[in-house]
């Protein structure tokens, strides 16, 4: 049997990408141009689960102009078959690890609807014995058209050594 690998995205990926992103709600839609410049450029914060040929997980991150020990979690996607098996967890754990950075945080919004993610944050930040902070970030105003107001969390600092431990 197959097991699913981790790796850095590449452009031949990125429709692959956008397709299991369209299948994610509540995730923002967009382009498909905006997934072939993550995988040329964001490839060392970014990371692909690969099942048998199949794209089954996608994080895109990157680290923070603002704060350099941070990587910030723009978005993460699994595949419905492929959710409460620990990709989501590893996705993270892949891409904490393979920054070139002194990261010791991750970053990331969430709407306070989306109680799964707000959840696994929280799981994320307890396994590894860091500190859980969420704050208003964007106000519904700021975003427009309905959208749901988005909160940040912040977990960290981190120790690299832990994501062995624990993965």
């Amino acid at each position: 049997m197959t097991s699913i690998t981790f790796r850095e995205p590449r452009v031949d990926d990125a429709n692959k990408i956008w397709e299991l992103v369209q299948n994610n709600k509540p995730l923002d839609e967009n382009s498909k141009y905006l997934y072939v410049l993550l995988c040329h450029q964001f490839s060392k914060t970014c990371v692909v689960a690969e099942y048998d040929s199949k794209i089954v997980g996608f994080l895109s991150g990157f680290i923070s102009p603002k704060n350099h020990d941070t990587l910030f979690v723009w978005q993460a996607a699994v595949d419905d078959s492929y959710r409460n098996k620990g990709v989501a967890k590893e996705l993270v754990f892949k891409a904490f690890s393979q920054t070139d950075y002194d990261v010791r945080f991750v970053e990331a919004t969430v709407t306070p609807s989306n109680k799964a993610s707000l959840k696994f944050l929280q799981n994320f930040a307890a396994q590894l014995d860091a500190d859980f902070v969420k704050t208003p970030l964007f106000s519904s105003d700021v975003l427009g058209d309905g959208h749901e107001q988005e909160d940040l969390v912040r977990i960290g600092p981190i120790q690299k050594s832990l994501l062995e431990v624990t993965a």
